[in-house]
């Protein structure tokens, strides 16, 4: 055969070859390649959704039907609502005298149970009772950061005892130590039971009621909930010692509860 056919024959597989070797090793870097951005693509797709999965799960135990604040003095809903967007946990106290224990089960326990039925994981509730005058608040540890106090100044306590300027002051040292401790704080305040026949302790209530509005506190008025004091049938609400039996409890739960769960 003349050598320069050879030569042609050999020169035309040669260039086959290498057509056929770049077409298959091409093929492979881009089966390669589009692997990678899918299974990449996946990953990334799959990381979206679980973040929005996990952000719609954490938004979801804190949902809280704003609704439910509408009672509240204005100061009260907007720390409900802060924590809630913050989705963090309200941190209240219920504080009071040994009446907020009178009863089966108390106010305190009772409210305590309705607020955490309503609000979950947004509320926690931690409840503590003073013995004595509203001189005895100062003794009251306030270091947890409490973002909320619903007070009970023992107002009935102080009867004949502290002075009206004397449990203003208390509340404002009290007041002053929760801010100490957590300086977003809000105080509630409200009265102690009313009792059967009251005199001069009806005008120390009033005076709570008074010092409540003139310095800017949230009050809850629930006396208007119970018999008058004049009223035989008060005493259908309190024991011998005029503390609250389970139906005075009930009755000063249910208007506690009444300001911060709207129906």
């Amino acid at each position: 055969m003349n050598l320069y056919k050879i030569g042609g024959i050999f020169a035309s597989l040669l260039c086959v070859g290498i057509l056929v070797f770049s077409y298959f090793s091409w093929q492979d870097k881009l089966q390669n390649a589009t692997g990678t951005d899918v299974e990449a693509s996946s990953d990334k797709s799959a990381a979206k959704n679980g973040t929005e999965n996990e952000e719609t799960e954490t938004k979801s135990v804190q949902n809280v039907n704003t609704e439910l604040l509408n009672n509240m003095d204005e100061s009260v809903q907007e720390l409900f609502l802060q924590k809630n967007s913050d989705g963090e946990t309200l941190e209240l106290l219920i504080a009071g005298s040994e009446a907020l224990e009178s009863g089966n089960p108390g106010y305190a326990e009772r409210l305590k149970t309705s607020l955490e039925e309503t609000y979950g994981d947004l509320l926690e509730v931690t409840i503590e009772s003073v013995t004595g005058t509203s001189d005895s608040l100062q003794y009251l540890d306030l270091t947890a950061g409490y973002d909320l106090a619903l007070l009970e100044p023992l107002t009935l306590m102080n009867n004949d005892r502290i002075s009206i300027e004397e449990e203003r002051e208390d509340i404002e040292e009290f007041t002053a130590r929760l801010e100490q401790a957590n300086a977003e704080a809000l105080v509630v305040l409200h009265a102690p039971q009313p009792i059967f026949g009251a005199g001069y302790y009806r005008a120390q209530v009033q005076a709570l009621e008074e010092f409540a509005n003139l310095y800017g506190y949230p009050y809850i008025e629930h006396w208007d909930a119970w018999p008058d004091t004049d009223d035989i049938a008060l005493k259908e609400h309190l024991t011998a010692e005029a503390v609250p039996n389970s139906k005075g409890a009930e009755t000063w739960a249910t208007e506690l509860s009444n300001y911060f769960i709207a129906n």
